[in-house]
């Protein structure tokens, strides 16, 4: 259903763009045309349509990366791969603790948050905690929570983000979630709104040039209810709003294989290509 519909967003932006070529086209050579629509109306129709089926055909096919210009200062490069793999600077999202258990209660170990856990401090958490605990101490928490039996105790505002190292790679852990009742972490849709802007802001101001590569965030266990495709095009949107944001080397947004089959990249660089025109 997904396929149908990018299918026929395609195809109707190359049915405006090709009907907008032929009147610009008559306004120039009406005396030209108007004997062809006259004598042969179906026809040209006809080639117009298949145009269009073609060109729409041609942007939904599977791609596995894309180039966008997002801002006149922000290019981004989509593409399947390991977050994990990229150099230089990581975001890294994670819950409104900043916790570092990985025991699929307080961190499921299937989230990016628990993977680069076990990945880059699996055996030695209090290196981690150490290097949390200095970046986060000139940020004022929401609270201490004392009667929190695991975990961190300090609570701190969705879109903080704290830095930390490993080895030649640096991450950025951004507060994407909080617990609810059930204990579950998540997100509603217009906190995660304010938590991109918090992000691109660090981004800018922290990255110091240096490439940045960010996974498809709220994607995982958050609760963001977005499909995938929605989810990847309102996170460029984020970035493309805020004229003033300025990143040198760009930022590559890193999908896992997992979503292949929810997104279309072809119809995300039409969107986007069609907006920038």
């Amino acid at each position: 259903m997904r396929k149908f519909s990018n299918f026929m967003r395609s195809l109707f932006v190359a049915i405006g763009t090709l009907s907008g070529f032929v009147t610009i086209l008559w306004a120039f050579f009406p005396s030209s045309l108007n004997p062809i629509a006259n004598k042969c109306p179906w026809t040209l129709l006809t080639i117009l349509l298949v145009l269009a089926f073609i060109y729409a055909i041609f942007s939904n096919r599977t791609k596995n990366i894309i180039e966008l210009k997002l801002t006149d200062k922000v290019k981004s490069t989509v593409f399947y791969g390991d977050l994990f793999d990229a150099k230089e600077v990581l975001v890294i999202p994670v819950n409104e603790y900043f916790d570092t258990i990985v025991d699929d209660k307080i961190i499921s170990s299937k989230t990016v948050h628990g993977k680069f856990i076990q990945k880059f401090f699996g055996g030695n958490e209090a290196d981690l905690k150490s290097q949390i605990r200095k970046g986060l101490a000139k940020i004022e928490p929401l609270e201490v929570n004392e009667a929190r039996k695991a975990g961190n105790k300090k609570r701190y505002p969705l879109g903080t983000v704290c830095e930390v190292k490993s080895g030649d790679k640096v991450f950025f852990l951004l507060a994407l979630t909080k617990f609810n009742s059930n204990h579950r972490a998540e997100v509603k849709n217009s906190e995660y709104q304010r938590v991109l802007c918090d992000l691109f802001s660090y981004i800018e101001q922290h990255s110091q040039g240096r490439k940045v590569s960010i996974p498809l965030i709220g994607a995982g266990h958050s609760g963001v209810n977005l499909n995938k495709q929605k989810l990847l095009e309102f996170m460029l949107f984020s970035i493309a709003l805020k004229d003033e944001l300025t990143l040198i080397n760009g930022v590559d947004v890193i999908l896992h294989e997992s979503v292949k089959k929810e997104i279309s990249l072809a119809s995300t660089e039409t969107l986007f290509k069609t907006i920038g025109s």
